[in-house]
């Protein structure tokens, strides 16, 4: 069984649009196995996203997904 992480963007759950989005993965037939919201830190977008460090989309990207809850 293979895992993916799926992350509802912060304008996404400003938008409430976590119910559809769930939908639309279990419509197609993926299982959800567990769910959590919470507040990215600096420290954890920075290490996610550390592929992109140097680029110049990097700062707004960590601003961006620390900004609300995922």
């Amino acid at each position: 069984m293979e895992r993916t992480l799926i992350i509802v963007k912060p304008d996404g759950v400003e938008r409430a649009l976590i119910g559809p989005i769930i939908t639309r993965f279990e419509q197609r037939g993926l299982k959800i196995i567990g769910l959590k919201m919470m507040q990215v830190s600096d420290e954890m977008a920075r290490r996610h996203y550390a592929v992109h460090e140097g680029k110049p989309f990097f700062e707004p990207l960590i601003k961006y997904i620390t900004s609300a809850p995922v």
